[in-house]
């Protein structure tokens, strides 16, 4: 079940950041402000993530591995965000 919540803090902040990027490119119509704005709610949620695994791992090795896949998952997350945003800026500017 543990393992079921981590991957899915994961996926939330995925689409959490994806969905608040794209809000804030229709409301301000900069791609590099809607992008840092969703990149630091990215940041925050896996930031607590790995606090909540550090905290509930007793393992130390499993402890650091953990924060390690979520940092690897905060940039991930982050190039998926920026690629999708400007092809939402492209598609913008065309319409």
């Amino acid at each position: 079940m543990k393992l079921v919540i981590y991957f899915g803090l994961m996926v939330l902040s995925l689409v959490i950041s994806l969905t608040i990027g794209q809000f804030l490119l229709k409301r301000y119509k900069n791609l590099w402000k809607s992008f840092l704005l969703s990149l630091f709610v990215n940041i925050f949620i896996l930031g607590l993530s790995s606090v909540w695994w550090v905290l509930t791992e007793t393992d130390g090795l499993s402890q650091g591995f953990g924060v390690i896949y979520y940092c690897i998952a905060m940039s991930v997350i982050s190039v998926i965000n920026l690629i999708v945003l400007k092809i939402v800026k492209t598609k913008q500017k065309e319409a």
